[in-house]
Order: structure tokens, then sequence, then C-alpha cells
């Protein structure tokens, strides 16, 4: 039996791990690296419910996929006809107005899940609608929630590389561990986030692909709440990110 195939489509890279670990600021550090590669247009999603990403972009919030999705269930339970058709239609149209349209890229926010109940038809819209939406972009880049399940839902089925964040303590490198045992991914590999020491082994079922140092003027952005893509060209930090981007095979030049 021949093997399903994952949809054609760009590199779709989901930033991974423990909360607190600074999944966020890689994933901003890695678009910044890109666009100053010249690889765009970006489609960056911020599937943390606390929009993180966003912040660190500099970003305000005004409206989210998770605004989309109740809006869908609204209509569809005041109207006789909420056929799958016309509810994709409704779908492909809320969805563009969600995306922010920015100088070389898009960005999405997720926002908070809604109240519990079964969404199981509008989130497979959705899948379907970010699909769609993806294939006009050079790369997506997810900056996804803490822990394992949602890379692993269908909004983000066509995701081809897991990048997992550690900061080297005991709890984040199991997290990150688990995290490569279940995802259902091509290509895993880990990133040592604040380190100073080279990076910890995480085993040989998970490579280390990159270590991204102490930066005191990252870690300054970050307390005054400014966009850590104010960061100076020569930032570590922004150096070992654009290592990690070349070993990810996103930009070339260099091992």
């Amino acid at each position: 039996m021949i093997a399903p195939q994952k949809p054609a489509g760009p590199p779709t890279v989901a930033v991974c791990g423990k909360g607190g670990v600074g999944k966020t600021a890689v994933s901003a550090l890695l678009a910044r690296v890109l666009l100053d590669h010249g690889v765009a247009p970006l489609l960056l999603v911020d599937a943390d419910p606390v929009t993180g990403l966003t912040a660190a972009l500099g970003h305000p919030v005004e409206r989210t996929l998770a605004d989309v999705r109740r809006q869908l269930l609204r209509a569809a339970a005041g109207s006789e006809d909420a056929t799958r058709e016309r509810m994709a239609r409704e779908l492909d149209y809320r969805v563009l107005q969600v995306l922010q349209e920015r100088d070389g890229y898009g960005l999405l926010a997720m926002g908070r899940s809604e109240a519990k109940g079964c969404f199981c038809p509008v989130n497979t819209l959705l899948r379907h609608a970010l699909a769609a939406l993806s294939s006009a972009f050079a790369v997506v880049l997810i900056d996804a929630e803490a822990g394992v399940e949602q890379v692993q839902r269908e909004v983000t089925s066509t995701v081809t590389q897991a990048l997992v964040v550690t900061d080297g303590s005991a709890r984040s490198r199991h997290a990150a561990r688990l995290i490569a045992e279940v995802l259902g991914v091509d290509r895993v590999v880990a990133v040592a986030n604040r380190s100073s020491d080279g990076g910890v082994s995480l085993g040989p079922d998970l490579e280390t692909i990159g270590v991204v140092p102490e930066d005191r003027d990252l870690a300054d952005l970050d307390r005054q709440g400014r966009p850590l893509w104010d960061l100076a060209e020569d930032s570590p930090a922004l150096e070992a990110m654009a290592t990690i981007a070349r070993r990810l095979d996103l930009v070339g030049g260099g091992p």
C-alpha cells in the first residue's frame, strides 16, 4: 500500500515546547532572519491563546480566528440553509478579513478557544481555508501553544518541520523528548534557548541544531514590551538564529 502524501505546499515550521522556554522569541527571531534573507512573503501564525507573537512583533490583535469560529457558529445556528458550501465561502471571506498584511508577511492570530463543545466541522473548514491561504506564501511559521496537542490538530496538519525549544532545564528537556515522540511530523529538531554552555544533549533521537545564547538586548526589549524585531543586526541571538535557519534549509549559505 502506498502511504498517503501530505498536500503540496510551502515549508511549514511549528515552534513547540514547554511553556516559558522562549518559543515566541524563537519564532520572532526566525521570522526576522527569514525576512532579512529575502524569504518572503511569510505567513506567521500566532497559535498561542495569549497571542504572544503578535505582541513580540508589535502588532495589536484586532480579530482572531477564534472570533471567526464563533461568528460562523452563530451564523449556522441562525440559518436554515447553513450548508457546507455556504459555510466554506463564508469562512474564506472571514479568514481573509483576519489576515493582517504587512511588508513581506501576513499575520494570523488564532486567539482563545471557544466554549466547550464539538467544533469539528468548523475546524475542518478552517484547515482547508488555511491550506488554501498558505499556498500564497514562501514559508509558514507557527508559534504553537505549549504542549503537544496543537500540532496534531486538523488546523496544523500541513506542518513539515517541528522546532522544539528547550531552555536546558530538566522539565523542558523531558517535554522536548515527549513532543518529539508523539508528533506526526516529517522532521523534528531541537533548539537550546538562552543557553550559555553550548546546549544540552537530548539523546540520539532528537537532534539539537542550534543554540540561542543569552542576549541582554533581547531581554531588555522583552522587559520594555518593545518589538523583538528592533534587535540590531549584530545581535548574538540573531546570528545564532541565522545558523539555525540554514540548518532548517529555509535559507542558503553555510552550514
